[in-house]
Protein backbone atom coordinates (compact mmCIF):
# COMPACT_ATOMS: atom_id res chain seq x y z
CA UNK A 1 0.00 0.00 0.00
CA UNK A 2 2.85 2.37 0.84
CA UNK A 3 4.53 1.62 -2.50
CA UNK A 4 1.26 2.24 -4.35
CA UNK A 5 0.78 5.64 -2.70
CA UNK A 6 4.44 6.53 -3.28
CA UNK A 7 4.12 5.70 -7.00
CA UNK A 8 0.92 7.73 -7.37
CA UNK A 9 2.47 10.68 -5.54
CA UNK A 10 5.46 10.68 -7.89
CA UNK A 11 3.18 10.43 -10.92
CA UNK A 12 1.20 13.42 -9.62
CA UNK A 13 4.50 15.30 -9.23
CA UNK A 14 5.37 14.51 -12.85
CA UNK A 15 2.04 15.80 -14.16
CA UNK A 16 2.23 19.07 -12.22
CA UNK A 17 5.91 19.43 -13.15
CA UNK A 18 5.05 19.02 -16.84
CA UNK A 19 2.41 21.76 -16.51
CA UNK A 20 4.97 24.06 -14.86
CA UNK A 21 7.53 23.47 -17.62
CA UNK A 22 4.87 24.11 -20.28
CA UNK A 23 3.98 27.43 -18.60
CA UNK A 24 7.62 28.55 -18.54
CA UNK A 25 7.99 27.63 -22.20
CA UNK A 26 4.82 29.52 -23.16
CA UNK A 27 5.99 32.58 -21.23
CA UNK A 28 9.35 32.40 -23.02
CA UNK A 29 7.58 32.37 -26.39
CA UNK A 30 4.77 34.86 -25.72
CA UNK A 31 5.78 36.79 -22.58
CA UNK A 32 2.62 36.28 -20.52
CA UNK A 33 2.91 37.32 -16.86
CA UNK A 34 -0.16 35.33 -15.79
CA UNK A 35 1.14 32.11 -17.37
CA UNK A 36 4.54 32.74 -15.82
CA UNK A 37 2.93 33.11 -12.39
CA UNK A 38 1.09 29.82 -12.88
CA UNK A 39 4.38 28.18 -13.84
CA UNK A 40 6.09 29.50 -10.71
CA UNK A 41 3.22 28.48 -8.41
CA UNK A 42 3.02 24.97 -9.88
CA UNK A 43 6.80 24.67 -9.55
CA UNK A 44 6.40 25.53 -5.87
CA UNK A 45 3.72 22.82 -5.56
CA UNK A 46 6.10 20.34 -7.20
CA UNK A 47 8.83 21.29 -4.72
CA UNK A 48 6.45 20.83 -1.80
CA UNK A 49 5.19 17.44 -3.01
CA UNK A 50 8.69 16.21 -3.76
CA UNK A 51 9.85 17.33 -0.33
CA UNK A 52 7.02 15.24 1.15
CA UNK A 53 8.02 12.32 -1.08
CA UNK A 54 11.66 12.55 0.01
CA UNK A 55 10.62 12.80 3.66
CA UNK A 56 8.44 9.69 3.33
CA UNK A 57 11.28 7.83 1.66
CA UNK A 58 13.74 8.74 4.42
CA UNK A 59 11.18 7.90 7.12
CA UNK A 60 10.37 4.47 5.64
CA UNK A 61 13.85 3.36 4.57
CA UNK A 62 15.73 5.10 7.40
CA UNK A 63 18.41 6.23 4.97
CA UNK A 64 19.34 9.23 2.84
CA UNK A 65 18.40 8.77 -0.87
CA UNK A 66 21.97 8.33 -2.05
CA UNK A 67 22.14 4.53 -2.05
CA UNK A 68 21.89 4.03 -5.81
CA UNK A 69 21.89 6.05 -9.00
CA UNK A 70 18.08 6.34 -9.18
CA UNK A 71 17.82 7.68 -5.63
CA UNK A 72 20.55 10.17 -6.49
CA UNK A 73 18.48 11.23 -9.53
CA UNK A 74 15.51 11.93 -7.27
CA UNK A 75 17.57 13.95 -4.79
CA UNK A 76 19.24 15.84 -7.65
CA UNK A 77 15.83 16.68 -9.16
CA UNK A 78 14.74 18.12 -5.80
CA UNK A 79 17.90 20.25 -5.77
CA UNK A 80 17.24 21.42 -9.35
CA UNK A 81 13.71 22.50 -8.44
CA UNK A 82 14.97 24.31 -5.33
CA UNK A 83 17.60 26.20 -7.34
CA UNK A 84 15.00 27.05 -10.01
CA UNK A 85 12.68 28.58 -7.43
CA UNK A 86 15.51 30.68 -5.98
CA UNK A 87 16.57 31.83 -9.47
CA UNK A 88 12.95 32.71 -10.35
CA UNK A 89 12.75 34.97 -7.30
CA UNK A 90 16.16 36.61 -7.75
CA UNK A 91 16.42 36.96 -11.53
CA UNK A 92 14.15 36.56 -14.56
CA UNK A 93 15.86 34.06 -16.87
CA UNK A 94 12.96 31.93 -18.06
CA UNK A 95 14.81 30.02 -20.80
CA UNK A 96 17.46 28.79 -18.35
CA UNK A 97 14.77 27.72 -15.88
CA UNK A 98 12.86 25.94 -18.65
CA UNK A 99 15.91 23.98 -19.84
CA UNK A 100 17.09 23.33 -16.27
CA UNK A 101 13.73 21.86 -15.30
CA UNK A 102 13.58 19.63 -18.36
CA UNK A 103 16.58 17.86 -16.82
CA UNK A 104 14.79 17.73 -13.47
CA UNK A 105 11.64 16.30 -15.07
CA UNK A 106 13.65 13.62 -16.84
CA UNK A 107 15.43 12.64 -13.61
CA UNK A 108 12.13 12.27 -11.73
CA UNK A 109 10.60 10.28 -14.59
CA UNK A 110 13.53 7.85 -14.71
CA UNK A 111 13.38 7.45 -10.92
CA UNK A 112 9.60 6.99 -10.80
CA UNK A 113 9.46 4.38 -13.57
CA UNK A 114 12.32 2.26 -12.23
CA UNK A 115 10.61 -1.06 -11.29
CA UNK A 116 13.59 -2.54 -9.44
CA UNK A 117 13.19 -0.04 -6.60
CA UNK A 118 9.83 -1.59 -5.62
CA UNK A 119 9.53 -4.85 -3.65
CA UNK A 120 6.03 -5.94 -4.66
CA UNK A 121 5.90 -7.99 -7.88
CA UNK A 122 2.52 -6.48 -8.73
CA UNK A 123 3.84 -2.95 -8.42
CA UNK A 124 6.89 -3.83 -10.53
CA UNK A 125 4.62 -5.09 -13.32
CA UNK A 126 2.39 -2.02 -13.04
CA UNK A 127 5.38 0.31 -13.28
CA UNK A 128 6.75 -1.55 -16.32
CA UNK A 129 3.34 -1.29 -18.04
CA UNK A 130 2.98 2.39 -17.14
CA UNK A 131 6.50 3.05 -18.37
CA UNK A 132 5.60 1.51 -21.73
CA UNK A 133 2.41 3.60 -21.92
CA UNK A 134 4.30 6.83 -21.14
CA UNK A 135 6.99 5.91 -23.69
CA UNK A 136 4.41 5.34 -26.44
CA UNK A 137 2.36 8.42 -25.46
CA UNK A 138 5.39 10.71 -25.63
CA UNK A 139 6.37 9.20 -28.99
CA UNK A 140 2.85 9.73 -30.41
CA UNK A 141 2.80 13.34 -29.16
CA UNK A 142 6.18 13.99 -30.79
CA UNK A 143 4.98 12.47 -34.09
CA UNK A 144 1.90 14.70 -34.04
CA UNK A 145 4.04 17.78 -33.40
CA UNK A 146 6.48 16.83 -36.17
CA UNK A 147 3.53 16.31 -38.54
CA UNK A 148 2.18 19.74 -37.59
CA UNK A 149 5.62 21.25 -38.18
CA UNK A 150 5.83 19.49 -41.56
CA UNK A 151 2.46 20.89 -42.70
CA UNK A 152 3.45 24.41 -41.68
CA UNK A 153 6.83 23.95 -43.34
CA UNK A 154 5.05 23.23 -46.64
CA UNK A 155 2.89 26.32 -46.13
CA UNK A 156 6.04 28.30 -45.35
CA UNK A 157 7.62 27.26 -48.66
CA UNK A 158 4.42 28.13 -50.55
CA UNK A 159 4.15 31.49 -48.82
CA UNK A 160 7.84 32.23 -49.36
CA UNK A 161 7.42 31.48 -53.06
CA UNK A 162 4.35 33.75 -53.23
CA UNK A 163 6.30 36.51 -51.49
CA UNK A 164 9.24 36.07 -53.84
CA UNK A 165 7.00 36.25 -56.91
CA UNK A 166 4.88 39.03 -55.35
CA UNK A 167 1.67 37.03 -55.69
CA UNK A 168 -0.45 38.81 -53.09
CA UNK A 169 -3.79 37.17 -53.83
CA UNK A 170 -6.51 36.03 -51.42
CA UNK A 171 -4.71 32.74 -50.69
CA UNK A 172 -1.61 34.63 -49.58
CA UNK A 173 -3.48 36.48 -46.83
CA UNK A 174 -5.37 33.34 -45.74
CA UNK A 175 -2.24 31.24 -45.20
CA UNK A 176 -0.51 33.59 -42.77
CA UNK A 177 2.76 35.46 -42.69
CA UNK A 178 6.14 33.86 -43.35
CA UNK A 179 7.40 34.95 -39.92
CA UNK A 180 4.44 33.32 -38.14
CA UNK A 181 4.83 30.07 -40.06
CA UNK A 182 8.55 30.04 -39.32
CA UNK A 183 7.87 30.39 -35.59
CA UNK A 184 5.26 27.63 -35.66
CA UNK A 185 7.67 25.26 -37.43
CA UNK A 186 10.51 26.05 -35.04
CA UNK A 187 8.57 25.69 -31.78
CA UNK A 188 6.60 22.64 -32.95
CA UNK A 189 9.86 20.94 -33.91
CA UNK A 190 11.51 21.97 -30.64
CA UNK A 191 8.68 20.62 -28.48
CA UNK A 192 8.43 17.49 -30.63
CA UNK A 193 12.18 16.92 -30.28
CA UNK A 194 11.91 17.27 -26.49
CA UNK A 195 9.11 14.69 -26.34
CA UNK A 196 10.94 12.23 -28.60
CA UNK A 197 14.06 12.47 -26.42
CA UNK A 198 11.94 11.72 -23.35
CA UNK A 199 10.32 8.84 -25.22
CA UNK A 200 13.65 7.34 -26.31
CA UNK A 201 15.15 7.51 -22.81
CA UNK A 202 12.07 6.01 -21.13
CA UNK A 203 11.78 3.43 -23.91
CA UNK A 204 15.40 2.41 -23.36
CA UNK A 205 14.70 2.09 -19.64
CA UNK A 206 11.67 -0.12 -20.37
CA UNK A 207 13.73 -2.24 -22.76
CA UNK A 208 16.56 -2.83 -20.28
CA UNK A 209 14.05 -3.79 -17.57
CA UNK A 210 12.13 -6.22 -19.77
CA UNK A 211 14.64 -7.52 -22.34
CA UNK A 212 17.94 -6.78 -20.62
CA UNK A 213 21.06 -6.30 -22.73
CA UNK A 214 19.38 -8.06 -25.66
CA UNK A 215 17.72 -4.78 -26.57
CA UNK A 216 21.08 -3.48 -27.82
CA UNK A 217 21.16 -6.13 -30.59
CA UNK A 218 17.43 -6.09 -31.34
CA UNK A 219 17.03 -5.28 -35.09
CA UNK A 220 13.89 -3.22 -34.40
CA UNK A 221 15.90 -0.91 -32.14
Amino acid sequence: MQEFLFIRLNELILLIYLLSIACYFFDFVRKNHRIKTIGFVTLGVVWMLQTISLSLYINVTKQIPLGNIFDVFFALAWLIISISIVISVIKQINLSIFLFNIIGFLLIAVNTFQPMRYQSTGEKLNIINELLIVHISFAVISYALFAFAFVNCILYLIQYNNLKQKKFDQKYFRIGSVATLEQVVFYSSLIGFTFIIFSIILGAQWGFNTLGGYILIDPKV
